[in-house]
């Protein structure tokens, strides 16, 4: 999971370095705020995405959170 936070990381010095755009910013408040396990869930949630194959029932609640999340973030910006 410590490999997920540093990619997160990369892509937020890259994002930093190119200024970013609003959502960029609500993206990264979330992202900041989501558990490592949250975080795991959500690329294997992706993964599944990326592969055609249904989501688990922890996957799609991740997703639905992270959803969730960032709705409420854009809506208090």
């Amino acid at each position: 999971m410590l490999n997920i936070r540093k990619r997160i990381q990369t892509l937020e010095r890259f994002q930093s370095l190119k200024g970013g755009t609003a959502i960029d910013l609500v993206i990264r408040g979330v992202l900041e705020r989501v558990s490592d396990t949250d975080l795991h869930l959500l690329e294997s949630a992706a993964r599944a995405l990326a592969e055609g194959r249904e989501l688990t029932p922890n996957e799609s609640a991740a997703a639905e959170a992270y959803v969730s999340a960032v709705t409420r973030e854009s809506a208090a910006r």
